[in-house]
């Protein structure tokens, strides 16, 4: 993360609400709950032996539509169910929470189904939890989450596989394949990165510039940051920076993604760069990674390309051979990092036309390119590239 982005502004409890991510980090363990119960499995998830370690000896998935003997939660309302799996070894298993669905006849411990701190591993996009320690900032962020966690956003509660017959494979998990490893660890999340998946909204949703204006009010530290990159000053209105991310679409594309776009041969997915909304497509089952065919796989971290597979408007499923994120590039390094290339090539190119170019990102320790296009003044997309166009100038001129 780069430091410098942080929101500076105190977090009050009311706003602390919002800080689910930090909340989750600082909470007391808890102990697992024994129940009975049943698990009808609605997706092939893997049955983890340790699912912090991320050891599953066998590749033991799970069978949808087969239901499970359930015997523990990690914690009440936790994200993770041990089950009895017929044929692992181990046979007992630890599965993610929104592989299916729980049922339990007889807790052995306290109520399962409630919570000793308010948690989002079953909440919709939005909820709140409260704050333990008043100090923390806004983006303070938790340990890095893995599906079924409940650090990562469920939109409408939905659980992982609800759309797609079999799930889509995932971007990130726990197991380390060494320095090929297309599957990176899940991302670390903080307040600024959950108020921008928020206003990204659903699958295939549009958020809109009066939305943009309500995120920069909550955001005032970092409202001020931006508008002082791109306008010279904090004391400017929003107006400036509001058509820089909205004119020509930018914040949607670079963000959120766009699923709905059509090609001849069926939906293509337009943009989506931003780490956080892979982990939140992974959790709610819109997209996942492409392996074979067209998929381009480039693995050089902190920049992992690769094609993804999606959910289309139709319920059918596209593919977009070769897209990208850089692991570790949160929300408001990304909205700085763009605004600041958009001055810059303001300057260079002038407000009028279209024009791309590279900035350099230096990020916890890692330097590289990334790729950024402006039309007439606005921002059109930002991605990295760890092969850029060496013919393309630089932003910054």
């Amino acid at each position: 993360m780069i430091s410098r982005i942080r929101v500076p502004a105190p977090v009050t409890v009311g706003a602390a609400a919002l800080v689910a991510l930090g909340t989750l980090a600082l909470r007391p363990a808890q102990a697992a709950v024994a129940i009975e119960g049943t698990f009808e499995a609605r997706a092939a998830c893997p049955a983890y032996q340790s699912f912090n370690d991320g050891t599953n000896p066998g590749d033991v998935a799970l069978r949808p539509g087969t239901t499970y003997g359930a015997f523990e939660i990690n914690q009440p309302n936790g994200g993770w169910v041990r089950l009895r799996v017929p044929g692992a070894a181990p046979l007992d298993r630890w599965v993610a929470r929104e592989c299916g669905v729980l049922a339990v006849t007889s807790p052995a411990g306290p109520d399962p189904t409630v919570s000793l701190a308010p948690a989002l591993a079953d909440a919709p996009l939005g909820a709140t939890a409260p704050m333990d320690d008043p100090a923390m900032t806004g983006d303070d962020a938790a340990d890095p989450a893995v599906p079924g966690d409940g650090l990562v956003p469920l939109m409408n509660n939905t659980v992982v596989a609800a759309s797609p017959a079999e799930p889509f494979p995932w971007f990130f998990d726990r197991i380390d394949d060494g320095a090929e490893d297309r599957t990176p660890p899940p991302p670390v999340l903080g307040q600024v990165d959950f108020s921008v998946l928020r206003l990204c909204g659903d699958w295939g949703d549009t958020p809109t510039a009066a939305d943009f204006r309500i995120f920069l009010e909550e955001h005032p530290g970092l409202r001020n940051t931006l508008v002082t990159t791109l306008s010279g000053s904090p004391d400017a209105g929003d107006e400036d920076l509001v058509g820089a991310w909205f004119d020509a679409d930018g914040f949607r594309h670079v963000f959120c993604g766009e699923p709905d776009q059509r090609v001849e041969s069926g939906w293509n997915l337009g943009g989506l760069h931003y780490m956080g909304r892979y982990a939140q497509a992974q959790l709610n089952g819109w997209a996942g990674l492409l392996t074979g065919g067209c998929s381009v796989i480039e693995t050089a971290p902190p920049i992992y390309t690769q094609g993804v597979v999606f959910r289309a408007p139709d319920g059918t499923t596209g593919v977009k051979c070769i897209n990208g994120y850089a692991l570790g590039l949160t929300a408001p390094d990304m909205l700085h990092e763009i605004t600041k290339a958009t001055a810059d090539a303001r300057r260079r190119f002038g407000s009028s036309g279209q024009y791309a170019c590279r900035r350099q990102i230096l990020d916890d320790g890692h330097s590289y390119e990334a790729v950024f296009v402006i039309r007439d003044g606005a921002i059109v997309t930002f991605y990295p590239d760890a092969t850029p166009d060496e013919s393309l100038p630089y932003c910054q001129g």
